[in-house]
């Protein structure tokens, strides 16, 4: 699959979508549902396990990676959901669920549940699903809305500068009936399992961590493979005999492991806490938080120093390089990993007053 997908990732961004062969290799091997419980077909990888799958699909293509990624982190809702719901949603073997978790829409209660009417941006994978999630007010407070994909429309508003073939588009839903078995609100539903158990804001920002240090991985494997076969105009040797490329490598590498290794480490250890049945403190949750700010900001700096290695050939279209530059600056805007995070984590950290709710 990883190979088909690398072969794939240059047609996928031009068209602005990943191809028919490639969602449907992700969807039969499971990526799009790797946290989803294993009666129904998901994978239930442990949380660490994830991001490593993440971080290799992204590595062969970061709208790939993206795309299993928002996927896969969406259908962890199936713990929360009551089991009819979850088999009605998840229970078809190839069935595909996204969203976009902000409370944009409105929800006026009627007989049965509620009629929702609102528009969603970031919609990632949205044109893929059977099933799509988004975030509505109700009068109890922020919920998730379960809309099946004959409700949903899709305008065609992604024309980003990275990450293109991840479709996120805008969608929206016009007096959709959403039954209340199809609202739910996971940090308030108690499920005994270590995933449901983990800080359930934190899913989405491993994830995007995960996704930034695959295509920072892939454009160091890029100016590697550059390096050993490009001599520079007006240059007697090759790059790699270089020392200004051997030092920016060198970095990279460098660069790229540490911030990987604060993750796992951080990820393990919270993932360890779960599976106990241990809650993790605001200081702990912060730091795991601050490790995925990192993750994509190092990786974005790693994808920077990649691009200047292969100089003028990385600003082509058929240069990959160039469009790892572009994925790791669009996957290190998300929210979810802003550098504010960083600000966070050091008022937790030192006692200053700060809102972890959604830590």
């Amino acid at each position: 699959m990883l190979n088909l997908i690398r072969a794939a990732a240059a047609e996928a961004e031009h068209d602005r979508r990943l191809s028919p062969a490639v969602v449907s290799a992700m969807v039969g091997a499971g990526a799009t549902r790797m946290l989803a419980p294993a009666p129904l077909g998901g994978g239930e990888l442990d949380l660490p396990s994830w991001a490593a799958e993440v971080e290799d699909l992204a590595r062969a293509d970061g709208s790939a990676g993206w795309t299993a990624m928002t996927t896969s982190a969406t259908s962890a809702l199936a713990w929360y959901l009551p089991p009819e719901t979850a088999e009605e949603v998840f229970g078809p073997p190839r069935s595909v669920v996204a969203g976009t978790a902000a409370p944009l829409g409105r929800a006026t209660p009627v007989d049965g549940g509620h009629r929702v009417d609102g528009r969603w941006g970031w919609g990632s994978a949205v044109p893929l699903c059977d099933w799509v999630v988004g975030g509505v007010v109700t009068g109890a407070g922020p919920r998730l809305a379960l809309f099946p994909a004959s409700d949903v429309t899709v305008h065609d508003t992604w024309h980003a500068a990275g990450l293109r073939a991840t479709a996120s588009h805008d969608w929206e839903v016009r007096d959709a009936f959403v039954p209340g078995r199809r609202l739910v609100w996971p940090p308030a539903v108690e499920v005994d399992a270590p995933l449901p158990r983990f800080p359930f804001f934190t899913f989405l920002a491993v994830g995007v961590a995960a996704v930034a240090l695959g295509i920072a991985a892939r454009a160091v494997e890029e100016a590697e493979a550059l390096a050993v076969a490009k001599t520079p105009q007006h240059a007697p040797t090759v790059l790699a005999e270089q020392a200004g490329a051997q030092l920016d490598l060198a970095e990279a590498q460098a660069r790229l492991s540490a911030a990987r290794a604060f993750l796992r480490t951080e990820l393990a250890e919270r993932w360890a806490a779960a599976v106990a049945g241990a809650a993790s403190s605001p200081e702990e949750r912060a730091r795991l938080r601050l490790a995925c700010s990192h993750a994509a900001v190092e990786s974005t700096a790693v994808t920077r120093l990649a691009f200047g290695i292969g100089g003028g050939t990385g600003v082509f279209e058929d240069s990959p390089l160039q469009r790892c530059l572009r994925d790791a600056h669009v996957a290190a805007q998300h929210a979810m990993v802003s550098k504010r995070l960083f600000e966070t984590y050091s008022r937790v950290r030192l006692g200053v007053p700060t809102d972890t709710t959604r830590l």
